[in-house]
């Protein structure tokens, strides 16, 4: 299924209410829109999409789907499980497209309560992405001095120095307007996927640009989801935009 993918650049000091922004540099990044009812082509995708997803939900919850005192839990866990699919595909096809070739594939699979990680095809690099639903608008996310986002990396208590984990960290969010949910405004016309730069391992080892922080992603299907912890995170203002970031990639 092909994809069109478009590119916005953000000057965070710019932007209505963000003139304090720790970020300083342009933050350039990518989007994707899907068309659930007039495109039978993406209507088809998102139906299978969200069967992978049920079925990554039901294997680290089983029977929650038919418990009505579990569908709330189970609901949230779908939507995690749908939007890191997502992330995934959209990366995998963003970063082809750039490359002109297939240079990330999926990685194998291991467990449905660990990220589904990509692979650079052609040096073996490993990828992890990680989703997230701001609330507020894009800019908000990646520039506001206070609660700007972050790149999410592995545990703080998991890095060693010389063991590389991942290569690279990408991140993608999904802006939701009020009134709506994610697997609902996933069904409908013009669904946006912002794919929104990332770190290097090298990065998140270096405490100039990384630091540890508890937090709870809100992309979890593990079961322990709903329990913080402490993660090593690079925040926007200090990131690499999703153009540098594919440079990072390809080489």
């Amino acid at each position: 299924m092909e994809l069109s993918f478009y590119h916005h650049t953000t000057n965070c000091r710019e932007e209505n209410g963000l003139e304090n922004s720790r970020r300083i540099e342009p933050f350039t990044f990518s989007y994707t829109r899907f068309f659930a009812n007039t495109n039978e082509n993406h209507a088809k995708f998102i139906e299978k999409l969200l069967k992978s997803a049920s079925r990554l939900a039901q294997s680290v919850n089983p029977g929650a789907a038919n418990n009505p005192s579990e569908q709330r839990k189970f609901q949230r866990l779908l939507a995690n499980a749908a939007a890191g699919l997502l992330a995934e595909f959209c990366w995998k096809k963003y970063i082809n497209s750039m490359a002109g070739i297939l240079l990330a594939d999926y990685a194998e699979f291991e467990t449905a309560a660990t990220q589904t990680d990509l692979i650079i095809t052609t040096t073996g690099k490993r990828i992890e992405v990680r989703s997230s639903f701001p609330r507020n608008k894009i800019s908000f996310a990646l520039c506001h001095p206070r609660y700007e986002f972050d790149i999410l990396g592995p545990y703080s208590n998991s890095v060693k120095p010389g063991e590389i984990q991942k290569d690279f960290y990408l991140r993608t969010l999904y802006y939701i307007p009020d009134g709506t949910s994610f697997l609902d405004y996933l069904k409908q016309d013009k669904f946006p996927v912002f794919l929104t730069g990332g770190a290097t391992w090298e990065m998140m080892t270096d405490d100039r640009f990384s630091k540890n922080k508890d937090l709870l992603p809100e992309d979890s299907i593990s079961l322990k989801s709903g329990q913080k912890a402490t993660y090593r995170v690079v925040p926007f203002s200090k990131a690499l935009d999703t153009s540098q970031m594919i440079k990072k990639m390809i080489g």
